[in-house]
């Protein structure tokens, strides 16, 4: 019995470090949670950045009021009108030097939305089979993006688009 001497201390000891243990770990997790959340904020901020900007990008097809000139491909004025020959899906080929800056290697403007946010859009042309009669107006096609790059995210969306006229 008198071998006892000390053991009271040596159970606390080993407590403590199991307690220590823990509070590190929870230290620990809640640091990841943290993390998790702040990119899901930028994650969900950059959708819905992307998603305000090709609903503008619809908007302006849809608006248009002269689209037999500005929504083709090879008479537009618009920077942002592109014909389909662009990959929107990959960032790097997103070029905006400001607006109206009329250079030819301008594909996208600047979301009214959002200054972190981008529009572009893809005419595709007439869609096969819209037009079979001669007399009735056609119906066009276009891909519209919507890109949004906020505090070290991106996002891009792509909607199709009908527009008849």
């Amino acid at each position: 019995m008198n071998n006892e001497n000390g053991s009271a201390i040596v159970l606390a000891l080993v407590i403590l470090a199991v307690l220590t243990i823990i509070g590190i770990s929870a230290s620990t997790t809640s640091t990841v949670e943290l993390k998790i959340v702040r990119n899901e904020k930028i994650h969900n901020q950059n959708f819905y950045y992307a998603e305000a900007g090709v609903y503008e990008g619809a908007q302006r097809i849809e608006q248009e009021s002269n689209p037999e000139v500005q929504l083709i491909a090879g008479t537009t004025g618009y920077d942002w009108l592109n014909d389909n020959s662009i990959d929107f899906s990959t960032p790097a080929n997103w070029q905006d030097l400001g607006p109206a800056s009329g250079n030819v290697n301008d594909n996208s403007d600047p979301a009214v939305v959002d200054p972190t946010a981008s529009i572009a859009a893809n005419a595709k042309g007439v869609r096969p089979g819209s037009s079979l009669d001669m007399g009735s107006t056609r119906l066009y096609e276009y891909s519209v993006f919507g890109l949004s790059q906020w505090n070290g995210g991106r996002s891009i969306i792509e909607i199709g688009y009908l527009k008849r006229f």
